[in-house]
């Protein structure tokens, strides 16, 4: 595993138009990935089967606005809050009870954001109803005996663009909330610059123009808040998710933020949101330790 970010990477802008279109395909290099979806659902239900649960817990007015809370076995415990990937366009929370095992099993509290798609509703509200979300836990921690002094988030894929997107968030200045609300974040094969995107296939269905593509890049907005991250992706992952995450740690170090990098030998994209639910796991010791709980 590599800590330092490499360069060199090839600039997208040298693509053609099918090269940048395949290297934000995931499908390009796993045609079928219905098995790890498979196993996502089954082993969520499992979780939900065998785990003290609190589900469908809105957080705001909309259908789409909830939450599946896994309280931990004791009163004051960390919280550790998931976004679910799928391409911004699919996914929901109840795909994603998979992690809770790991954590509870940690001592820690499990928290899954159910959020609307696209293109139901725009990236924008996307980012908005999850930051919504981290209000709603900060404000009613006790309620399930979580501290919200120790608020962690971690994502996969585009929810790991929305993890970036959580924290550049200004929640003094927007919320009236303390800016160091999230104590520590893990984007996992995520895209934190959208100007490529809106230059790839995803465009035909996130619509994004320049301006919004910036306004939605959290390497364009790195807070002077210090907010320690774990950044993560495999290296059998395409080619610009693993410069997406190398350059936005880059970045993030340059603005003097701390970052653990990790680069996952022999894991592809579906890998690495299936590492979640394994507690040995690269990327899942990295949080537990960001957390103190390992």
């Amino acid at each position: 595993m590599l800590d330092q970010p490499k360069t060199g990477f090839r600039d997208w802008r040298e693509y053609s138009q099918q090269e940048l279109d395949d290297n934000y395909n995931q499908n390009s290099l796993v045609p079928d990935n219905s098995p790890y979806k498979e196993r996502k659902i089954r082993e969520s239900e499992r979780a939900r089967a065998t785990l003290e649960c609190i589900l469908d817990v809105p957080y705001g007015p909309s259908r789409k606005e909830k939450l599946d809370i896994f309280p931990a076995a004791r009163k004051g415990a960390p919280i550790q809050i998931f976004i679910h990937g799928g391409a911004w366009k699919s996914g929901n929370k109840s795909e994603v009870s998979y992690p809770a095992p790991v954590f509870h099993g940690a001592g820690a509290n499990f928290v899954a954001v159910n959020f609307a798609s696209v293109p139901e509703v725009m990236i924008e509200e996307q980012v908005r109803q999850c930051r919504a979300a981290i209000v709603w836990v900060y404000r009613n921690a006790a309620s399930f005996g979580g501290d919200s002094d120790r608020i962690y988030i971690s994502g996969h894929s585009s929810g790991g663009h929305v993890t970036g997107m959580m924290v550049v968030t200004d929640w003094e200045g927007v919320y009236d909330l303390p800016p160091d609300i999230i104590k520590g974040a893990a984007p996992v094969s995520g895209m934190f610059d959208l100007e490529p995107v809106r230059h790839s296939w995803r465009n035909s269905y996130v619509g994004l123009d320049e301006a919004r593509a910036r306004a939605l890049s959290a390497i364009h907005h790195i807070p002077a808040t210090r907010i320690p991250l774990v950044l993560a992706v495999g290296d059998g992952e395409l080619t610009e998710f693993q410069r997406q995450t190398h350059t936005f740690a880059a970045a993030w170090r340059a603005a003097g933020q701390t970052c653990e990098l990790i680069v996952v030998p022999g894991r592809n994209h579906f890998d690495m949101g299936a590492d979640f639910g394994n507690p040995d796991s690269p990327v899942t010791q990295a949080i537990l330790r960001q957390m103190r709980l390992a």
